[in-house]
Formats: structure tokens, sequence, C-alpha cells
């Protein structure tokens, strides 16, 4: 279930009233309504709306990560084999400095 705390932060950061949230996630603004007062669920449709037009990350929407105050977004996270690039591509600069390091103690000793 999604926290109410979770959908107001999302209105807040989105600057979006009942009617236009309900625009969104093709929802009447009653049926919103019902949802900020926790009378009512959103639909799966709404809910995947949510991930797809507005970039919300699942898993914070469902509250498995992060609290309701600071919302993640899909675009926040680095796919598994980009990270991986990434790390390589550090251990290369970090084996490259420790060259440049080593040539500089060459250089500096005395002959």
């Amino acid at each position: 279930m999604i926290e109410v705390a979770r959908i107001a932060a999302i209105m807040k950061a989105h600057h979006l009233n009942t009617s236009e949230l309900a625009e969104i996630v093709r929802l009447s603004p009653s049926k919103i309504s019902k949802v900020l007062s926790g009378d009512q669920k959103f639909t799966s449709d709404a809910v995947g709306i949510l991930i797809n037009e507005l970039g919300i990350h699942p898993n914070w929407l469902f509250g498995y990560e992060g609290g309701p105050e600071k919302i993640v977004y899909l675009k926040d996270f680095v796919h598994k084999s980009e990270l991986e690039k990434l790390e390589s591509r550090i251990r290369e600069l970090k084996d490259e400095l420790g060259e440049v390091y080593k040539q500089l103690a060459e250089e500096r000793r005395p002959k």
C-alpha cells in the first residue's frame, strides 16, 4: 500500500492540486480525495502512471526505500552495468596515477 504522505509529497514536489493529479493518473478528483483521506487506494494503472510519467521509483512509492519527505526518482539510480563501467574506469585511473607517482619519484631521486 502507498502511504498518503508519499502521494502528498509527489503533489507538493510537482506543484499539483487534486484535479491536476487526477488528470495525470486518469482518475476523478473525488477518487484522488478519497485516496488522500485514506478511504481508497490507487488503481494499479494509476500507480503505473506515477512511475512512468513522473519517474517515481517504485521502491520509494511503496515505502521500501527512503522516507516520504524525499522522493526517489528512477533517474537517481545508476544501472548496475553503468556502475561496473565507472568502477572499472576508476581502477584504471588509479593505476595510471600510481605509474605517474612512480615516474615522479624516479625523476626526483638524486643521481
